[in-house]
């Protein structure tokens, strides 16, 4: 019976005992046991015996099945570790029956089953707390591996270092034991797929699938978009950070760059280059190999950082140098956000030419009926890819004819900004997932054109390690914001240009002085006519010039050159300092809008020796992941700043825009259609004989309903802006702090409040526009 028993603890099932709790002994040994034998043969079997069994079978399982390599090693631990101690304990049980020791063995050589089960006091809740764990890691097949529905399961590599390190502090000290041993483990074999990407740029060849760094391969026709690396939150352990996991993606990235581009290369320093890697990877590997168990968040960041900062001053500060990093920051300020106003003037006035000409032979009726009238006009890709060259072509023309070396930042931009349909650009929206960057508006895209056009910006290497694909599509959301505002507003103030709509119509210098004093009292009726219907359009439009001039004038100046100057001194501290102390000749800068006057900055103060430690000190932290950080900071607060995470508020702004499309084009019409009757009241003062008139009364009461869109649409912003300001002064501390948490380092430090655009913005209220409408002067309307 003893040596059923035993072969029962070890794992064999034996016909004599029962296989669970609720089945009692066997009929053979039924009548042979008291009650309390019968119990405690059963506990023993159960608790003991059938758990041994049912760890063994299903930790096997997962070793040979699991698609996770951290997984299969803590199970491979539990059954060469613990079971193996599980079983050296039923030998020496075994061996105190054998040599009859008397703290098993009684009188005449009994053996009490008590005695057994107190030798294996404990072990009930060590094999309990064991397979719980392995029944937790264990995925039927059914359920697709580490994919499955299961998100707050144990069976990834994240899951189960959580689940042991929380293990640690449930109060019993053997299964404290346990989970610091099987800790242990998970991190040993977590850290041995982290050193292939961390040193060589490799994703692990085994357990990939179970990795938190991830290959996405971008779905789009371009067959020159590369292979992208992506951060898998879900798979992240509690010991990495989210800023750690991101300098591990970033020293992962290069490694690959600079491993793909040694290979592909043939050139002689190569070889020196790989030497020289091979040195470094030696020491971050000893450095990996020192952190103690179970690996502390703090130091192993430390060691993280210590390894981005070596690979930094050996081999990528020279791959990138901050001069190549600040010329193409230089050129996304310059044409991206519109900084250089002749290029927005440029592209839009190419881009109306192109319009222009496929409207020349449809133009109808029909096409003033509303924006949406522009969608049956479809514009192809070559005809896309010609408005650029003209672009070009234009700015070069305002060069200096005497300057030998040219427009640098032309030329560069001419080699990588590229014009295309939004359909060739879709491939940019694949990284990053799940960020603010990625859920920017994509509805003013079609602006410029009626096909969705996007300027995008070829990224080559080595500038692929500081720009990403996402934050290039963020250049690109925002650029075609900023020009569909410095559009909208160019067209309006071309209204102005339109005189046969804004003066009287003269008499004709030949006509005798009857004919001039006829003449006369046509123009008054004419001018009380027209004029009186077509007073309220003018407020509107001088309403809507203004509010679209302050606004694209408040995101140039107090938005996007404040955050680039601070950007600008925090990457490059000395040239700031130089530029700083320069005296300024331009007070203005020119933003196609409107001047803008800058407030006066503060001069530097007189560099000390403590300064100078500082100022190398803060220099050498200007490492490319440190640059890549520092500039998604930049980003990621230009686009709150400039109101595009407002969706109510990006709605409304596009649905103005469409509005001043559909007035512009009726006063475009309005024009010639007045041009026409005054020429003829000119040749024939006493009739007409054209049917102009009909036509005339229809545009004039198309431009009434237009305008009162167009009046709702500038109450509603400016409503909506005062609720944006209320709810930024309600929470600007919380908002700081929050910026604050992402990067340390560099924050802009602009403000927050709308107030002082408010206050401006009060001219386009609706009492203001009446006053405007009283007063014919301020348009020319009088002589």
């Amino acid at each position: 019976m003893i040596h059923e028993l035993l072969l029962s603890l070890s794992g064999h099932p034996s016909p004599l005992l029962p296989e669970s709790k609720e089945k009692g002994p066997d009929s053979a040994i039924n009548g042979q046991l008291s009650p309390a034998e019968s119990a405690l043969l059963k506990s023993l079997s159960h608790n003991l015996g059938q758990k041994h069994r049912s760890i063994a079978a299903e930790a096997s399982d997962v070793i040979a099945n699991h698609p996770s390599t951290v997984c299969r090693a803590v199970c491979a631990s539990i059954l060469s570790k613990h079971l193996a101690r599980f079983q050296q304990k039923i030998l020496e049980v075994e061996k105190s029956i054998l040599d009859e020791d008397s703290s098993i063995v009684g009188a005449y050589n009994i053996v009490p089953l008590s005695s057994i089960v107190a030798a294996f006091d404990g072990w009930e809740r060590r094999l309990a707390w064991l397979l719980k764990l392995v029944s937790s890691i264990r995925i039927d097949a059914s359920a697709g591996g580490t994919g499955g529905s299961n998100a707050q399961g144990i069976h990834t590599s994240s899951g189960i270092i959580c689940y042991l390190r929380d293990a640690t502090h449930t109060g019993y000290p053997d299964i404290e034991e346990i989970s610091l041993d099987l800790v242990k483990v998970a991190e040993t074999a977590w850290l041995k797929q982290l050193v292939s990407w961390l040193l060589y740029g490799k994703l692990p060849s085994l357990g990939a699938v179970d990795f938190f760094i991830s290959r996405v391969t971008p779905k789009s026709e371009d067959h020159e978009t590369k292979d992208a690396f992506v951060v898998r939150s879900e798979l992240v352990p509690p010991l990495v950070e989210p800023d750690t996991a991101n300098s591990i993606l970033f020293i992962g990235k290069s490694l690959s760059y600079l491993r793909t581009r040694w290979t592909a290369g043939g050139e002689g320093n190569d070889l020196d280059n790989s030497l020289a890697l091979s040195e470094i990877q030696n020491r971050h590997l000893s450095q990996l190999s020192s952190l103690a168990f179970p690996i502390s968040a703090s130091r192993f960041t430390t060691s993280i950082r210590s390894i981005r900062l070596s690979l930094s001053k050996n081999v990528l500060q020279k791959l990138l140098p901050l001069p190549q990093v600040l010329n193409i920051l230089r050129l996304l300020k310059d044409f991206f956000l519109l900084e250089r106003g002749e290029f927005a003037l440029a592209l839009i006035s190419a881009a109306d030419e192109r319009l222009a000409e496929k409207q020349k032979n449809a133009m109808d009726k029909s096409s003033l009926k509303g924006p949406e009238s522009l969608k049956h006009i479809m514009i192809k890709e070559g005809e896309i890819s010609s408005i650029l060259p003209r672009v070009w072509s234009t700015m070069a023309s305002f060069q200096n004819l005497d300057d030998e070396d040219g427009d640098q930042d032309l030329d560069l931009a001419r080699e990588l900004i590229q014009l295309s349909l939004e359909s060739k650009a879709q491939h940019l929206k694949t990284s990053r997932e799940g960020q603010g960057l990625s859920n920017l508006p994509d509805k003013f895209q079609d602006i410029l054109l009626p096909t969705a056009t996007v300027l995008t910006l070829r990224v080559e290497p080595p500038l692929e390690l500081f720009l990403s694909f996402t934050e290039v599509n963020a250049y690109t959301r925002i650029h075609a914001y900023l020009l569909a505002i410095r559009r909208a507003h160019l067209h309006l103030s071309k209204l102005m240009t339109l005189s046969a709509l804004r003066r009287d119509p003269r008499p004709s210098p030949g006509s005798s002085a009857s004919e001039r004093f006829q003449a006369q009292g046509r123009q008054a009726h004419w001018k009380s006519e027209r004029f009186k219907k077509l007073r309220a359009v003018w407020a509107t439009v001088g309403s809507a010039t203004f509010l679209l001039a302050e606004l694209g004038a408040y995101f140039q100046s107090e938005v996007i050159q404040s955050s680039w100057a601070e950007l600008q001194a925090w990457l490059d501290p000395a040239a700031a300092a130089s530029s700083r102390s320069q005296p300024q000749e331009d007070k203005g800068v020119s933003t196609g809008l409107r001047e803008i006057e800058l407030p006066p900055q503060k001069q530097p103060a007189e560099a000390t020796p403590a300064h100078g430690v500082a100022m190398q000190s803060k220099e050498a932290l200007r490492d490319p992941e440190r640059l890549m950080m520092a500039h998604q900071n930049f980003l990621d607060f230009l686009c709150q700043s400039l109101l595009l995470d407002r969706g109510s508020f990006t709605d409304r702004l596009r649905a103005l825009m469409a509005d001043v499309d559909h007035l512009c084009a009726l006063m475009n019409r309005l024009h010639i259609i007045q041009q026409s009757v005054d020429l003829e009241k000119q040749l024939h003062p006493t009739g007409t004989f054209s049917n102009s008139g009909p036509e005339e009364a229809r545009l004039v009461d198309d431009l009434a309903s237009a305008r009162r869109k167009i009046d709702a649409c500038l109450t509603r912003l400016v409503g909506l802006l005062r609720d944006i300001d209320g709810t930024r002064a309600a929470g600007s501390s919380a908002y700081g702090l929050k910026r604050r948490k992402v990067d340390e380092e560099f924050v802009p430090k602009m403000s927050n409040r709308l107030d002082r655009l408010l206050l401006k913005l009060d001219n386009t209220s609706p009492q203001t526009r009446a006053s405007q409408s009283n007063d014919a002067d301020a348009f020319g309307w009088s002589e």
